[in-house]
């Protein structure tokens, strides 16, 4: 009697198959990964979608899918992608934030405003979130209250980059009211 080596190669091991599919499914993320970091968002979607049919990769290539169309400039799409991601997770600030800008992105300031506003009630102090609050706040006019929030960055915050260029905006538009006088 004869038997047969174990080599065989036709036959899979158990587990296999799904450790395949689940290295295929990363390998996906990492293409998609590697077209983001060169600025492809259009090719990082595809594969960011490829991704997102394992169930381990979904969220975080559902998040990158709305990263790359914030950065392609499609803001309702992201805005879609981002507000799916904050009912899953309602008390995440940074979703909150992201929210707020791609609103102001969408032209929609006056909501922004009032989205940042909300965000600044329970954290009143995320830098990035008052900078934009701030900026939202000049394009709307509100000067005032711009000025009592830029004031409030500038005195917790006084390292802060954008500080500069916002008073500079305020004392432009200050002159210009003035002179219109």
């Amino acid at each position: 009697m004869s038997l047969s080596s174990c080599k065989t190669t036709s036959v899979m091991v158990p587990g296999e198959k799904k450790v395949r599919v689940q290295q295929m499914y990363s390998e996906y993320y990492s293409i998609a990964e590697e077209y983001f970091k060169l600025e492809n968002y259009s090719k990082a979607i595809e594969f960011y979608e490829f991704a997102m049919k394992d169930r381990a990769l979904h969220d975080a290539a559902y998040y990158k899918i709305g990263q790359c169309y914030a950065k392609n400039k499609q803001y309702d799409k992201a805005y879609s992608v981002f507000n799916t991601i904050l009912r899953k997770d309602p008390e995440n600030k940074s979703l909150k934030n992201t929210l707020a800008y791609l609103t102001a992105m969408n032209g929609n300031v006056e909501e922004a405003a009032e989205l940042y506003k909300q965000i600044l009630a329970s954290d009143p102090d995320n830098v990035e979130t008052l900078v934009n609050y701030v900026s939202v706040l000049i394009i709307l006019k509100d000067y005032e209250t711009a000025k009592i929030n830029l004031s409030y960055l500038e005195k917790k915050y006084p390292s802060t980059a954008q500080i500069a260029p916002l008073k500079e905006n305020l004392e432009k538009i200050k002159d210009s009211q003035t002179s219109d006088k």
